[in-house]
């Protein structure tokens, strides 16, 4: 625990907690439950502590960036997955890549650690919670806590199908009877399964899977449940807390049973309730949503402090595949700043695949025909989710972010390199903190034969890596190593320029179809930077003249310190060139070995 509230903070927080836990649950006793809150905390009811949680200063800034891993994605003989993934991030990673986003490390029995059995200890093949905290010496530690549903096989399922408590009362059921044919679903089988248990035949409500059992928020045991895991994680070293599959946590039959009310009033009291003692921690939302939907979980800057991205990796690839910027521009354009506070997590791969769903508004229905014609073309596979009335729609691809740049739309090859860094590179530029998924930091290739045994689309972009197959990987010449070492300049680089602060102003620029262009600029306003992509396979001129490069600075593109002198001429970008064009200012921040590595990865 990091401090405690004095009085005039616990009245406040007393107050700010009623008010949220009495919308959600207006029948039961909300002065119990605030009661509840302060014990689980550890709080005093009465009498004077410290002074009240201040704002937590530095939450972030440009030297953040995230790796995405699974705890076991890096092996070792002999080894726990957490010291191999140790010993290879403090190889390999720490200078670049300040957090670890671990996917979920608790005991499962399907869906690759997102149904989980017990949430009281680690995997043993994983190690143990002090791995964890060994970790948090070196990375800020990202841990998934699987909020909307637990394993058929954890001890509160097994007390549903008992009678027992207290799990008897954890589960959500619904009858065959209710409407649900408004729910929103990411999957295509049926909603409810049907089991047996000591009170008869009930339906059970599963929005994933029949092994994934959905908690039933509607109890407030359930609440204080997943408060006290939370501040497990946070005992253990964990900083960062992602809640998967948010969204879905709150249902009411009749209506679509996502992104309800009440679930975005639980996510408020988790974050006022483990602010209290915990004031640097950081709540991130997985909600694989519209962008719309998405950015509502931002709340009144009391919700997330970080909601991902899933507009950014459908669009960065159509734009990359196509060579045009129009629906990129358009996803940029429509991103409000983030309230203060908060801010975006950009990736452009994860362990899911690609998410097709918030493309929709975005991407016409025919170019996600295409995307998903080439991901099979390209050897992946395309997952659909149900629709209201019957029928399926696209909603992820299955397919490592390497394959699926390898070739573009129009069949060129010779350039997969460029643009599989490039990808990574826009989400570097773009407002926000970056992430990278594991499969990435190798280049990765499809995992054939992780799919052909298990016959799960996933595994495709799933592969385990042996940490000295790993080290070999990013040390023999070839297109692994060249990728890696352009990625870990580009972000070395990115580190020092202010400009890049996740919260730093942005601006887009319409620079034609060719082109995607973005100004960022420092808070202090000390720094630009023109970050300007050219996303085909041929050269394009950029007309400086429509990019604001102020006469009394002297500018330099940081990647290539060619020093711009002519401020109306004309910047010829060869295939799927990186511009970073900086005032005077930034070019004196860049390390020249810095420079160097990434112009000797640079293709011949």
């Amino acid at each position: 625990m990091d401090r405690v509230i004095g009085t005039s903070g616990r009245i406040a927080f007393a107050s700010a907690m009623r008010n949220l836990l009495a919308d959600v649950y207006p029948e039961h006793d909300h002065a119990d439950l605030v009661r509840r809150v302060f014990e689980v905390l550890g709080l005093p009811l009465e009498g004077d502590g410290a002074e009240p949680c201040e704002e937590y200063l530095r939450k972030w800034d440009q030297r953040d960036a995230f790796l995405i891993t699974y705890g076991d994605s890096i092996s070792r003989d002999g080894h726990h997955g957490l010291e191999s993934l140790g010993d290879f991030y403090r190889t390999w990673l720490k200078d670049w890549l300040t957090g670890i986003h671990i996917l979920p490390f608790h005991p499962f029995t399907s869906d690759d650690g997102f149904s989980v059995s017990d949430f009281s200890t680690l995997r043993p093949e994983l190690g143990t919670w002090d791995d964890v905290k060994a970790l948090s010496k070196d990375a800020t530690v990202m841990a998934d806590l699987v909020a909307n549903h637990i394993s058929a096989s954890h001890v509160w399922f097994k007390q549903f199908l008992a009678g027992e408590k207290p799990g008897v009362d954890y589960i959500k059921t619904a009858s065959p009877d209710d409407d649900l044919s408004d729910v929103v679903r990411p999957r295509s089988h049926p909603l409810l399964s049907k089991v047996t248990t000591s009170d008869g035949e009930k339906h059970v409500w599963c929005t994933f899977s029949y092994d994934q059992v959905d908690l039933d928020y509607g109890n407030p045991d359930v609440f204080f449940e997943i408060l006290k895991i939370v501040l497990e994680y946070l005992k253990h070293g964990v900083r960062v807390v992602r809640l998967d599959a948010i969204g879905f946590i709150w249902k009411v039959a009749g209506t679509s049973s996502i992104n309800l009310d009440q679930t975005h009033k639980i996510i408020k009291a988790l974050r006022l309730a483990t602010t209290a003692v915990h004031p640097d921690v950081l709540f991130i939302t997985e909600t694989n949503l519209p962008l719309l939907e998405n950015l509502s979980y931002f709340g009144n800057q009391d919700e997330a402090h970080l909601i991902y991205n899933f507009s950014l990796p459908p669009v960065i690839i159509h734009a990359l595949l196509s060579g045009r910027s129009d629906y990129i521009r358009k996803c940029i354009m429509s991103m409000p700043p983030a309230p203060a506070g908060c801010t975006f997590f950009n990736f452009t791969a994860s362990h899911d695949g690609i998410g097709l769903r918030p493309a929709e508004n975005l991407i016409p229905d025919a170019d996600i025909e295409v995307m998903t014609d080439h991901a099979r073309k390209m050897g992946g596979q395309v997952s659909y989710r149900s629709l209201k009335g019957g029928g399926q729609k696209a909603y992820e691809l299955n397919v490592t972010l390497f394959s699926m740049l390898a070739e573009s739309f129009g069949g060129d090859r010779t350039y997969g390199l460029e643009r599989f860094v490039m990808s990574q590179a826009i989400a570097m530029s773009l407002e926000g903190v970056p992430a990278i998924y594991v499969q990435t930091i190798f280049a990765t290739e499809n995992d054939q034969t992780g799919y052909e045994e298990t016959g799960i689309p996933r595994r495709l972009n799933r592969k385990i890596w042996q940490l000295e197959e790993a080290e070999e990987r990013l040390s023999e010449e070839g297109i692994a190593k060249r990728a890696f070492d352009q990625l870990r300049a580009l972000m070395s680089i990115r580190m020092g320029q202010p400009a890049f602060h996740p919260n730093a102003t942005q601006y887009t620029l319409n620079l034609g179809p060719e082109l995607l262009g973005v100004w960022r600029q420092s808070h202090l306003n000390d720094q630009s930077i023109f970050c300007v992509f050219n996303l085909t396979d041929q050269v394009q001129d950029l007309d400086l003249s429509k990019i604001n490069l102020i006469m009394t600075e002297g500018w330099t593109d940081l990647l290539s310190q060619q020093v711009i002198e002519d401020f109306n001429g004309i910047l010829a970008l060869a295939p799927y060139q990186i511009v970073w064009i900086s005032n005077i200012d930034g070019r004196n921040r860049i390390d020249s070995r810095l420079l160097q590595r990434y112009r000797d990865a640079m293709p011949v």
